[in-house]
């Protein structure tokens, strides 16, 4: 009686310990992510671009592949649980989940559909996250290794056996996610201007998803009365009596006076800004020049 005893134990935990693993995941890096109850820590890679209404974040589809380790005797129906959302730095925005093609507001209230797994083939995840615009052209810069998710996956099979698994994801990569209708080249531009009196232009473009009445304002610390001069902020040997000043079609823009860019679409717009050497006041010596100036987009 006691050797029976025993033996039903143990088919009884190996029953149980196929049913808790018929169900697992990798990503590219080769992490596998074994689902029970628990959480894990997945590094992605961050691709964001604009589109219409929408910003997308990730598409998870391309990074996370999951597969039925027992198909032969369980079938896995997956979802995405109420109380998936951004987290970290983009915290405090919202947007749209899409799984398996069906969008969903994100953080989601409520449960998505179930997507089948009854194969060993690595099949994709199909979530794709994205972020309502809320700006013309702003951005938040993400730096790898930073929280920008929690996805809650829940797992159910034939036998009527149920696991939640909250997923944390992790950018891989340093990254600026778009957080308005419409992005630019580049987010820092440095410019190097020959000696004086020479100039340049500066490399600064703008497109945006859908059409778009677009303008943009120059700011930063002047140092004349017209707001037209930036102020040379070299800390090391700064030249005397110079500063920077911003031209466009030969025309001087000064700070805080909006400039139209007219309708801006998905074809890139130059601002068309050149970057030259200005008189302010006092006599003139040689040293360095340095200007920091901020570009702000608006809708006109």
């Amino acid at each position: 009686m006691k050797k029976m005893i025993t033996l039903l134990t143990t088919l009884l935990l190996m029953i149980w310990s196929v049913t808790a693993w018929s169900f697992s995941c990798k990503t590219p890096g080769s992490a596998t992510l074994p689902v029970g109850s628990g959480s894990a820590n997945v590094y992605v890679n961050l691709a964001p671009t604009i589109s219409t209404g929408q910003n997308l974040v990730v598409d998870l589809s391309t990074q996370i592949f999951c597969h039925n380790d027992s198909p032969e005797y369980f079938t896995d129906y997956i979802s995405l649980k109420h109380g998936s959302a951004f987290s970290g730095i983009l915290e405090n925005f919202s947007g749209t989940v899409k799984y398996n093609g069906i969008s969903y507001p994100f953080p989601t209230t409520t449960e998505t559909t179930q997507l089948i797994y009854d194969s060993k083939t690595d099949k994709p995840w199909p979530v794709v996250l994205y972020l309502t615009p809320i700006s013309t052209a702003g951005g938040v810069v993400i730096t790898s290794g930073s929280l920008i998710a929690k996805l809650v996956l829940h797992q159910i099979n034939n036998y009527g056996d149920s696991f939640q698994f909250v997923w944390n994801i992790y950018a891989n990569n340093n990254v600026v996610v778009p957080t308005g209708g419409c992005d630019v080249s580049a987010r820092d531009v440095t410019v190097t201007l020959p000696d004086y009196p020479g100039s340049t232009a500066i490399p600064l473009t703008v497109y945006c998803a859908q059409s778009q009445h677009l303008g943009y304002y120059l700011s930063g610390t002047t140092a004349d009365s017209a707001n037209s001069i930036f102020t040379n902020t070299a800390s090391a040997s700064p030249a005397r009596g110079i500063g920077v000043q911003l031209t466009r079609n030969g025309s001087v823009v000064p700070a805080n006076s909006t400039v139209s860019l007219g309708i801006v679409n998905t074809s890139a717009v130059s601002l068309g800004l050149t970057a030259n050497y200005a008189r302010t006041t006092g006599r003139v010596t040689s040293g360095n020049v340095q200007s920091i100036i901020g570009v702000t987009f608006v809708y006109q």
